[in-house]
């Protein structure tokens, strides 16, 4: 006895089986046709019908009614329930991936014990025949339990695997990826194949919160492998709610921005100042924000005393509570400038260079000239780290140079012409001739060395085309064989002259030259979008302790090299320390940045040397905001980012036991219905009968045609 998956279809052949024998009863006009003679003065008139009682032509008509039954058959997809052998060696169990997340918001209280009690619960729901792997996850996933090491265990010894989850699991204080990891994990899973060839239904099981900084917008876009199953498994804290703060800096103003979850219980929050020492700093800071809402607030003065951090107080759950503040002063960031002391003549350097640092509101640079109107020099303030040089400069202000980078300063040299090259020979490298180029209509940026530190933010493929900056004018600079061994070409004309380069200076100062200037008559430069961040750039090189790196989240990479070229030693918040030989012997590809992994909350210091001592680089690492929002999602939230229902099952809703059971079942009945493919021998034997059809209706045709008289 046959069954159908899609029983419509075979009720709706049945019912267009009818049509085929109402059209043989409905008429029936004269079998021929009699030509008459004269008819053009008769009244013409329609041919008189009659209705049957039985059909004409019974053979084709049972043809017609058979292909229409055998076609709607096909489409229902037939089956026969039987029983289907299998050896005893074959595996029928289910194949079970457990993630676990491990993100800063699971530090919540009571959610711990919860996520314990139903992973236990799962495992003692195992069958023998099951295979179990176990992956916790935040900003990535790490295995605890794989399948290769589930199946090499007894099953007597696999209870003390299980006794690992305790000891491994472990909130650490990251964003929460969920999407990523659900994505990566079941395409994992869907390639799996078992070893003796059986096919196991696959469960991808994830315990989460399920809380609204979940970052699941990648699953609207991405494709759900089709023969994995998403089980959610959800815990909650107890209490509900929660509150979190984070750190904003605008215009070197610190402020602080308190994120209230939407099932919050509370509106009614204090901050508190603290000290170096976690001592309290004045009186709390009372502030009323509702559920599901967000609120910045300023810090008052502190007095003498420096706040190093604020604290939330009147929260349920501490974990993103703290943050620190920056503790050292920032800078006045002067930048030298020897060349045309105009601000308004738009044919010179200057004039551009004061609108970019204009519009740089991050570090609010300060440009200072080093020369006056009538030709003086000024000595350079003390706290200037970078000179930059557009035009011819004197003897004396070449010496005043030699200094700079004697002391540790940057220089960067726009040669707007071959004279200046002339002038700033000294600083030049040894050997080298500076000659003009000639540029039949214009010259372009190309090769930029993406390596290199100046040009590392544009290492993004949508910023490193240099290509759209037309060059009119620029110099050509040859460099002795040993000279070439001393620079670096950071980006290139397309005739392969090099544009930009960098070399070392005496004292441990850099120079950066740049063949051509960015004023009208030279190039377009100045008025291209890659001058701005190129000049902040060359700022953050000179001042890498007010780099806009400074406030980071909890996961992101730091690379020491970009702060320090050689020694260096990194605190962490725990006062465990990293050094660059440490990173170095851990480090497999020495031809790769090494970076680190700032895993923790808390103020990170990096400690290097520097001409004048020791210089120490502050970075803050804050928790995720997202980790604030915990107020759990709709369960119906994976549905209706394209999951279909029969791929998630959501725990705790109403029918999922028995929803679960259904969807088993019709599970198994299209595996059994893929592997008999009885539609294929309804298709054929309705192909059978129309084709009989064809061939018998072109015979009664013929047989009619001989039959009428001739005219």
């Amino acid at each position: 006895m046959f069954e159908f998956l899609s029983l419509n279809f075979a009720v709706a052949g049945g019912l267009l089986a009818s049509v085929p024998f109402v059209l043989h009863l409905l008429r029936k006009t004269p079998a021929r046709t009699v030509p008459f003679t004269v008819v053009r003065f008769l009244k013409e008139t329609l041919p008189k019908t009659t209705r049957r009682s039985s059909p004409e032509h019974w053979p084709l008509m049972l043809l017609r009614i058979l292909a229409v039954i055998l076609l709607g058959m096909a489409f229902s997809r037939p089956f026969q329930r039987v029983s289907i052998e299998q050896d005893d060696d074959v595996q029928t169990g289910q194949r079970v991936a457990v993630l676990i997340d491990s993100s800063a918001s699971m530090r919540r209280d009571g959610i711990r014990d919860q996520v314990l009690q139903k992973f236990r619960s799962l495992a003692d729901s195992l069958s023998n025949d099951d295979v179990l792997s176990v992956s916790m996850y935040s900003s990535a996933v790490s295995a605890l339990i794989s399948a290769e090491e589930w199946l090499q265990t007894p099953l007597d010894s696999r209870s003390a695997l299980l006794q690992r989850i305790d000891e491994l699991w472990d909130p650490d204080w990251s964003s929460t990826e969920t999407a990523t990891a659900m994505l990566a994990s079941a395409e994992e899973l869907s390639r799996e194949t078992s070893g003796s060839g059986a096919v196991r239904e696959k469960v991808l099981v994830v315990i989460t919160d399920f809380q609204n900084g979940s970052r699941l917008q990648q699953l609207q876009s991405a494709a759900w492998p089709e023969n994995v199953r998403i089980e959610l498994q959800v815990v909650q804290a107890d209490p509900i709610g929660n509150a979190g703060i984070s750190l904003l800096r605008e215009n070197n103003s610190d402020r602080v921005r308190i994120t209230n979850a939407g099932d919050s219980t509370r509106s009614q929050f204090r901050l508190q100042p603290f000290d170096s020492a976690g001592q309290p700093l004045g009186n709390p800071i009372t502030v009323d924000i509702a559920p599901g809402q967000r609120r910045t607030v300023s810090l008052p003065s502190t007095g003498q005393t420096t706040a190093a951090g604020v604290e939330l107080l009147d929260d349920p759950h501490p974990f993103d509570n703290v943050i620190d503040l920056p503790t050292a002063e920032t800078p006045v960031r002067v930048i030298g400038h020897l060349g045309s002391t105009d601000p308004n003549d738009s044919d010179q350097m200057r004039y551009y260079l004061q609108r970019a640092l204009d519009g740089d509101e991050t570090l609010l640079p300060q440009l200072a000239d080093l020369q006056t109107a009538d030709g003086t020099i000024v000595p350079p303030p003390r706290e200037t780290r970078l000179i930059i040089v557009t035009a011819a400069p004197s003897e004396q202000a070449v010496r005043s140079l030699e200094s700079a980078l004697e002391s540790g300063r940057n220089l960067l040299i726009a040669l707007d012409s071959v004279e200046m090259a002339t002038a700033v020979q000294q600083l030049l490298p040894a050997g080298c001739e500076v000659t003009e180029a000639d540029v039949d209509d214009y010259a372009m940026f190309t090769a930029p060395d993406l390596e290199a530190p100046l040009l590392r933010p544009f290492a993004d493929a949508r910023f490193s085309d240099f290509s759209s900056i037309r060059i009119w004018k620029h110099r050509r600079i040859s460099l002795a064989a040993d000279s070439e061994q001393q620079l670096r070409v950071l980006v290139r004309f397309d005739s392969g002259d090099p544009a930009i380069v960098e070399y070392s200076g005496t004292g441990g100062g850099r120079v950066f030259l740049s063949m051509t200037g960015w004023h009208p008559n030279d190039s377009q430069w100045a008025l291209s979008s890659r001058f701005p961040p190129l000049l902040n750039r060359l700022l953050e090189l000179s001042w890498p302790n007010e780099s806009e790196l400074q406030i980071l989240e909890v996961g992101s990479t730091l690379s020491p090299e970009d702060f320090a070229d050689a020694d260096w030693t990194l605190t962490r918040p725990d006062e465990s320390t990293v050094s660059a030989d440490q990173l170095s012997a851990d480090s497999s590809e020495a031809s790769l940045p090494r970076t680190l992994v700032l895993d923790q909350p808390g103020r990170w210091r990096l400690t290097m040397p520097a001409s004048t001592g020791t210089q120490e680089v502050e970075f803050l690492v804050n928790v995720s905001a997202a980790e604030s929002r915990t107020e759990p999602l709709p369960a119906g939230q994976l549905q209706a980012l394209g999951l279909s229902a029969d791929v998630a099952a959501i725990e705790g809703d109403p029918g999922s036991t028995a929803e679960s059971a259904t969807q088993k079942a019709r599970l198994n009945a299209e595996a059994l219905e893929s592997r008999q493919k009885i539609w294929r021998l309804f298709l054929l034997a309705a192909m059978a009968c129309l084709i009989a059809e064809a061939i018998l209706s072109r015979r009664i045709e013929q047989r009619q045609s001989i039959a009428e008289p001739a005219v």
